[in-house]
């Protein structure tokens, strides 16, 4: 896509090809029966019990994935992100790149001002191509579906995604926890209502949570296995991040950051690997992730200028931070000589900490995570003065808060509540769990396995820094955004961990076989907690149990068949579009003719002048019949509704928004009057 041939004879072979050589990369090189043991004090894994939890968890994620492929959302009209992705998407399938022709329209749109021939944000004219935003990977990968199946295979994409990246989770817990407590981890986010929401739609953060956690399990496997090969690969992940998100580079910071101290620790083992090779491990890996992120940005810039020009700042701010990363990382790495021995910076304290230092040092961070989920008792988080701040946003925010009967604070951010927005999807028992589990783990990586930093440092870090300054609009589940790709799933890996602990403290506890089962207790409850998220009771109100929308309807269910007759109402004409400008996008893409939006009602003679720049009458589309000159009384040409989860704040949606739409359309006669179009059966939803 980022070369502008994206076609299946070029895309499918790079792909296979792409993944060959990250397989021969990180392809295990040892065929013994008998795995390392996950912790200390624990047996070794047997390959018998690994095929055992595989074949588990590819039973469960199966049943996943047929749930949320049969309610796989159709947000075909952007009112938020997955709109003009799954569209760009869409667009894909039959063409090699997401430039869209104009194909006249800025010609017809200056016959009148206030006619554009594109939309605002997310479509954009450069020269004589429209440009969806945002970067291209997903739209590329979703297109794939689109070929394999059409318009439903693009839907349903991004929720294979969402499993791959379940398994994804139980590959990096696996090394950690064993196969069978694997399960638990992989369990507790794909039953998340946050996973399940964002896989039903096109989100970017599915598919950067794969990223991020093969990164982590490659990462993991090249510091134990001492092999560069592994390293690399996980550098290629994290910097393909930002052909993904725009602020791929933040992932990767803490990514490289993680990687430069685990193998540094490594210097204080009794088999150390060598000075050479530890230099080699941190530049192959910064390296891979270096030129994956250039590509990133440069794909992002030619297919997407004025995204990235709107988004300057903050993709100055990440480039920076990444840069800054990755500047000490090399310099730090030049240090590891046999005259400067710059790994004893990190080496040398955890050695000497021993085991009660080692122990301090993760109740440290146990206790800072502590303080960041009590702020709601002792703060509350606004922008800034009124001549400072985002006025959309806080127009937004207002009218959420007057919708739910909250305060108004237009200013508010609420990010003093982004433990507690973790707590909604993951409950707090799990929260807690992993609260103690990231302090287990930095005593682990502290005192003897420094590849638990790569959870710590790789996932945590950058999830604290969403924790202190989300930097989004506060609904649910839009702001849950922010936590998918790193903070859901490094929680859950850490309260796994915690879990498995706990467990193994209540097996010891009893040496009566039959009280043997309670580990298995802990495991079946914390996979049932995200579960009861699922629900809500509200005794004393009109509907006293409530449910999560995300997890049990289809997103915007009726748009696919309100564009399609809107599409057969246009019956290949250019389309004038009075108003709606959410429609531009998915009407220029799904019905392939040429739009200009009108901000205001144009005149016949406008019309008139339209038609002779197209060469044909266009069709005009509107919801707002009072505005332009009709021949006659125009009638109702579609009745659409659209069903969509509601915008909450400091709460998961648990009601659904219905839409209704009301078109009329006419075609422009000699005088440029408006000819009604007469009416078409009303769009139902798609079943």
């Amino acid at each position: 896509m980022s070369l502008g041939a994206h076609r299946p004879w070029t895309t499918l072979p790079a792909a296979l090809l792409i993944g060959w050589l990250l397989w021969l990369a990180v392809r295990a090189r040892s065929s013994d029966a008998i795995v390392a043991s996950p912790l200390p004090g624990m047996p070794p894994s047997t390959v018998d019990a690994r095929l055992r939890g595989t074949r588990t968890l590819l039973v469960g994620t199966s049943v996943w994935l047929v749930w949320c492929a049969a309610l796989a959302g159709e947000y075909l009209i952007v009112s938020r992100d997955p709109g003009f992705l799954t569209l760009s998407g869409l667009w894909l399938v039959d063409h090699p790149s997401t430039d869209i022709p104009e194909l006249g329209a800025v010609a017809a749109a200056a016959a009148q001002p206030n006619m554009l021939a594109d939309a605002p944000q997310a479509w954009n004219l450069r020269s004589d191509m429209i440009q969806p935003q945002g970067a291209k990977m997903l739209p590329a990968l979703i297109s794939v579906g689109g070929w394999l199946a059409g318009v439903q295979g693009v839907l349903i994409a991004n929720v294979v995604v969402g499993a791959v990246g379940i398994l994804a989770i139980y590959l990096v817990a696996r090394r950690f926890l064993g196969p069978m407590w694997a399960i638990v981890p992989a369990g507790v986010m794909g039953l998340t209502t946050a996973h399940i929401g964002l896989s039903k739609s096109a989100y970017t953060e599915p598919l950067t949570l794969v990223l991020v956690l093969a990164a982590t399990a490659w990462a993991w496997r090249g510091v134990e296995d001492r092999r560069i090969g592994p390293l690399v690969a996980a550098g290629v992940a994290t910097g393909a991040t930002a052909l993904v998100r725009i602020d791929g580079a933040a992932f990767a910071a803490g990514a490289l950051a993680a990687v430069a101290v685990t193998v540094a620790l490594t210097a204080r083992d009794a088999d150390a690997p060598s000075r050479r090779w530890r230099v080699r491990a941190v530049l192959g890996f910064a390296a891979a992730q270096a030129v994956l992120l250039a590509a990133g940005y440069a794909s992002l810039w030619r297919w997407s200028e004025a995204y990235l020009e709107r988004l300057a700042p903050e993709a100055q701010a990440v480039t920076l931070a990444y840069l800054g990363t990755l500047g000490v990382a090399i310099v730090w790495a030049a240090t590891w000589n046999p005259a400067l021995r710059g790994e004893r910076l990190v080496a040398s304290p955890a050695s000497a900490l021993g085991r009660g230092g080692a122990t301090a040092v993760g109740g440290i961070v146990s206790a800072l995570l502590v303080v960041l989920a009590s702020r709601p008792l002792w703060t509350t988080v606004h922008r800034g003065t009124a001549d400072e701040v985002d006025q959309f946003t806080n127009g937004v925010v207002e009218f959420f808060q007057r919708a739910q009967g909250l305060p108004v604070e237009p200013t508010r951010t609420y990010a003093e509540h982004t433990v507690t927005w973790l707590a909604m999807y993951l409950t707090w028992p799990i929260v807690a769990l992993a609260i103690a589990g990231f302090g287990i783990a930095t005593a682990l990586a502290v005192r003897e396995r420094g590849a638990w930093m790569l959870v710590i440092a790789g996932m945590l870090g950058p999830s604290v820094l969403y924790l202190l300054k989300p930097e989004i609009v506060p609904d649910q589940i839009w702001a849950i955004r922010r936590f998918e790709p790193a903070a859901l799933p490094a929680f859950a890996l850490a309260a796994s961990l915690a879990g498995m602990m706990l467990a193994r403290w209540i097996a010891t506890r009893w040496s009566d076989p039959r009280r043997q089962g309670h580990p298995r207790l802990v495991a079946a409850a914390m996979l049932a907690l995200p579960m009861s998220a699922w629900f809500s009771l509200a005794p004393g109100e009109s509907y006293p149990v409530s449910v999560a929308m995300h997890v049990f309807t289809k997103e915007m269910s009726g748009a696919r068949a309100q564009l399609d007759s809107l599409c057969e109402i246009a019956d290949g004409r250019p389309i004038v579009l009075l108003g709606s400008s959410p429609f531009f996008g998915s009407l220029r893409t799904h019905c392939d003719v040429p739009v200009v939006l009108a901000l205001v009602a144009p005149a016949p003679q406008t019309l008139r002048e339209m038609a002779d720049a197209w060469g044909q009458s266009p069709v005009l589309l509107t919801r707002q019949p009072e505005e332009v000159a009709w021949t006659s009384s125009p009638a109702v040409v579609l009745e659409s509704e659209v069903d969509q989860a509601e915008y909450r704040l400091q709460g998961v949606p648990r009601t659904v928004m219905t839409s209704r739409y009301r078109w009329y359309a006419g075609v422009p006669d000699d005088a440029g009057e408006l000819v009604p179009i007469a009416p078409v059966t009303s769009a139902a939803p798609a079943p």
